[in-house]
């Protein structure tokens, strides 16, 4: 129970750090992504990690890895795969998993190394997500489009209180 006890307050403290990075515009901890483009792997319904970009910490993204990214032509971050690095000018080709033209045919730019914020870690090939929450975060964006961002860390934390009072009553004996 004690190692729920501490899990439950990290992943607590990576809510409240998402919330925070979400509110100064930065696409950092927990994200409630829009669009099928990374079916089957990641849907609406997760909720996905998504960890700052430093190349000097973490170097350059390889082949496979999934980046979030600004592009000129659209007005929010993209979080799509890494298909090709063109060594020639150091950019990226980037695809969605369920589209099967890579994202500069459909007009987008090279994505450069300063255009992505952030990256989704995986394990062994799996991006790090939490299945389901994001249905609860959709069903709140129809009433206020703009809370997108803090909705997932919001849901979260809920769950994660929930889980640290009932673990607590388990421990106390308590029903």
């Amino acid at each position: 129970m004690r190692i729920i006890y501490v899990l439950s307050w990290i992943v607590t403290i990576f809510a409240i750090l998402s919330i925070v990075s979400h509110a100064f515009g930065v696409p950092w901890g927990l994200d409630a992504i829009h669009g099928t483009s990374m079916e089957p792997l990641i849907t609406e319904d997760d909720i996905v990690v998504v960890m700052p970009y430093s190349p000097r910490i973490i170097g350059e993204p390889d082949v496979g890895d999934i980046v979030v990214f600004k592009s000129d032509k659209t007005k929010y971050m993209v979080m799509h795969r890494i298909f090709a690095a063109l060594n020639d000018d150091g950019g990226y080709i980037t695809k969605g998993d369920n589209i099967e033209r890579p994202d500069q045919e459909f007009g987008m730019d090279i994505v450069k190394s300063e255009d992505i914020y952030g990256f989704v870690p995986q394990i062994m090939g799996y991006p790090l997500l939490i299945p389901k929450i994001g249905i609860l975060t959709h069903a709140f964006l129809q009433f206020n489009p703009n809370l997108r961002h803090y909705l997932s860390g919001f849901i979260l934390m809920f769950l994660v209180i929930s889980l640290v009072i009932d673990s607590r009553r388990i421990l106390l004996g308590g029903r």
